[in-house]
């Protein structure tokens, strides 16, 4: 089962709301402030992350808790895009032209990136989190490898590509570990198809108007395409053109999604392809039956839409108690210099270990000297956690010395039994 989150420009009733799509009812709310455009995350099914659209400010609400901010963050200026990557563990921020890439679980900011010329429109991670592609006003997408941005102090993308000659609006990234795809639409009417690994265009299309927003569903079947008019165009991927340029042809109406009188800003497939989510600027996201191409249901708001998605029904959704698996430190407004990830300084990241009974032996004192390592207590941390580690390991190899020793003792006396038991 899924459900729909989306925001709004307005903030009347509130900044996201969660809401069950084929029926229209409302979940959950949580109020406080608007979230701007490409800025609302689910974070491992425990928060909601979202930096507003008017403040320097991002947001942190529990899942369980509606209408309670658990975490108010000041940013140096307004973040106009954040994403999380899909491993949880790294978040990256637009801030005009500029990325700002941060550790979660510390909240160390780990990298600055300066190459794009106007500001940037969307963010998004590859599958595997090794990777991700930021577009511009300029009409730039980048190509950035995460381990090259952590361990770099003066980083270059890895791939830059220009064949944009208006303001990049969407991009999606497909969930192929083999050969992903990045798709690109943008002001100058043409969505690109590309080839994430080589960087080659295997499909230019053309449209009739300005595009604005751009998803694929997870069999990579179909592409669906929102226009600055209000339709939503569908794009079968199993059946591509033999041409790298192709224009689409909108006579096909099975191939359209019509309904929205604004443009489309926001869509989402759910995850088993029957249905998409639509968010426009005229203050409605409708959910579409894709096999029929009708909409099912509209979900009225009162202001233009900002984010709208389809996730999975999280058990804190469903529940008052609250066991978070991810732990979320207020995120650095300012690099330190020299603090980079890498073989020498960790930048005292913490580990997040999943106790098992064993470590229940352990010190009630050391163990909270273990869990509190962060950059504040940087002096002290190194030396605490070291000890900490050789005292667990010389546990542990005396634990291990013990079962060798049980295991061998077993082996000789069920060998001894049965010789006994052949010589009687």
């Amino acid at each position: 089962m899924e459900v729909v989150v989306t925001s709004e420009c307005s903030g009347q009733l509130w900044n996201t709301c969660i809401w069950e799509p084929l029926t229209g009812t409302t979940l959950r709310t949580f109020k406080g402030g608007i979230s701007g455009s490409q800025s609302l995350n689910i974070v491992g099914g425990d928060y909601l992350l979202s930096s507003l659209k008017d403040k320097p400010i991002i947001q942190v609400w529990a899942l369980n808790r509606q209408d309670q901010i658990t975490t108010k963050m000041i940013m140096p200026g307004i973040i106009q895009v954040l994403v999380m990557s899909p491993c949880n563990n790294f978040c990256v921020g637009a801030l005009s032209e500029q990325l700002l890439v941060w550790q979660v679980s510390t909240g160390k900011l780990v990298a600055s990136l300066r190459r794009h010329y106007q500001n940037v429109s969307d963010v998004k991670f590859t599958a595997d989190s090794s990777r991700f592609i930021s577009a511009g006003a300029e009409g730039l997408v980048l190509l950035w490898s995460l381990d090259t941005v952590l361990h770099t102090k003066e980083c270059e993308p890895d791939s830059i590509w220009s064949d944009h000659s208006l303001p990049v609006t969407g991009l999606h990234v497909t969930k192929s570990l083999i050969q992903p795809l990045v798709f690109s639409v943008s002001l100058d009417q043409t969505c690109k198809i590309r080839d994430l690994n080589t960087g080659k265009t295997l499909f230019n299309i053309q449209f009739n108007g300005p595009l604005r927003s751009v998803v694929v569903d997870h069999s990579e079947e179909s592409c669906y395409v929102g226009s600055h008019e209000g339709k939503i165009y569908r794009l079968d991927l199993l059946d591509p053109p033999r041409s790298v340029e192709q224009m689409v042809d909108e006579s096909a109406s099975r191939k359209m999604f019509v309904g929205h009188e604004k443009a489309v800003t926001c869509l989402s497939v759910s995850t088993g392809g029957c249905h998409l989510l639509s968010g426009s600027d005229d203050g409605s996201a409708r959910v579409w039956d894709i096999a029929s191409g009708q909409c099912v249901r509209i979900l009225a708001h009162r202001g233009p839409l900002t984010n709208a998605f389809f996730a999975p029904r999280y058990k804190h959704l469903e529940t008052d108690k609250f066991h978070p698996r991810i732990i979320i430190n207020t995120f650095e407004k300012k690099r330190h210099d020299g603090q980079l990830l890498s073989a020498e300084n960790e930048l005292n990241a913490q580990v997040l270990i999943s106790c098992p009974p064993l470590m229940e032996s352990l010190d009630s004192s050391q163990g909270a000297e273990a869990l509190s390592l962060s950059g504040s207590n940087a002096s002290g941390g190194h030396q605490v956690s070291d000890q900490v580690t050789q005292n667990e390991m010389g546990r542990l190899k005396l634990i291990n010395r013990q079962l060798y020793a049980f295991a061998v003792d077993k082996i000789f006396n069920e060998d001894a039994a049965i010789t006994t038991k052949k010589r009687k």
